[in-house]
This record gives C-alpha cells, sequence and structure tokens, in this order.
C-alpha cells in the first residue's frame, strides 16, 4: 500500500475538563431561589437577634456583609433600589456603629433593616453566581484599602 506524502498530523483533540466545565456551568447559572432564601432566613435571624440585643459578632458580620453586597449590587447595576432601601439600611449601620455602650437599636433602625431583609430574595433575583462573586471581591478590595484602591468597572 502506497504512503501518502502529506505528513502526519501532529494535532490530537484534548478531552474536556469536566471540573472547568462545571465550574463555568455553576458560574453562569443564576442564584437559585433556595439559596437566596437561605442568605434571607440567616439574615433574618441576625435582625431578630439584634432587635431582642443578643446579637453575636457573627449575626452583625452577616448584616453588614448583606448590606455591603446590596449596595455593590446597586453600584454595579446589577439590581434596583427604587425605594432607597440599601441607603437607609446602610445609614441605620453607620447609626448603630457610631452610638457606643449600647446592644439596644431605634424601631427606625430595626425597620431599615427589615425593609432590606424583606427585599432581599427580590435583590438577588437576576443574579449569577459569577456577578455575585466579583461583587464580593469588589467588596474586599474596597475593605482592604478603600483610599488608594479603585474598583474596576463591572464586566460587560
Amino acid at each position: 500500500m502506497p504512503r501518502s506524502s502529506r505528513p502526519r498530523k501532529t494535532y490530537r483533540p484534548r478531552g474536556v475538563n469536566l471540573q472547568a466545565h462545571n465550574v463555568a456551568m455553576h458560574g453562569a447559572a443564576l442564584l437559585s431561589l433556595d439559596d437566596r432564601t437561605v442568605w434571607a432566613m440567616r439574615l433574618d435571624d441576625a435582625i431578630t437577634a439584634v432587635g431582642r440585643g443578643e446579637a453575636a459578632a457573627t449575626q452583625w458580620d452577616e448584616i453588614f456583609a448583606a448590606v455591603a453586597l446590596a449596595e455593590q449590587l446597586v453600584m454595579d447595576r446589577l439590581a434596583a433600589d427604587p425605594g432607597k432601601i440599601v441607603a437607609e439600611a446602610q445609614q441605620a449601620c453607620a447609626d448603630i456603629l457610631h452610638r457606643t455602650g449600647s446592644r439596644a437599636v431605634k424601631a427606625t433602625e430595626l425597620a431599615a433593616l427589615r425593609a432590606l431583609q424583606v427585599d432581599w430574595i427580590m435583590l438577588l433575583g437576576g443574579i449569577t453566581h459569577t456577578q455575585k462573586f466579583i461583587c464580593e471581591e469588589r467588596i474586599a478590595i474596597r475593605r482592604r484599602s478603600p483610599q488608594t484602591i479603585k474598583v474596576p468597572k463591572p464586566c460587560p
């Protein structure tokens, strides 16, 4: 049998990396209603503890993380805040932090945090896992050095 004059092809297709494929698919998926509900329930537990004056540091962290994430989503135009709920929750957190020596919160501050908790599931409605991750990274960058590091613009 005569041999072909063309050399043998060197390209050999490789198999798909299933782990990378799964990570990409998970990142492109919208946050599920179950995920959003679990986060809303944790936020509800934290706000309830604050209202009773029994909040621990982890519960305050839950509240501050939710307020920061909501703010970043609004800044990146991934979520809408027509009622200024996020701004009111931020102001409530700032007022609580500036007041020292008391665990009690005012009714207006608690109402602002409750309003955020009620709208939490809706705020995260059209967000993908990747968008949430990017927002959390931007929050971490701002926390490290808010004066010197510019937060990158959102991805298209």
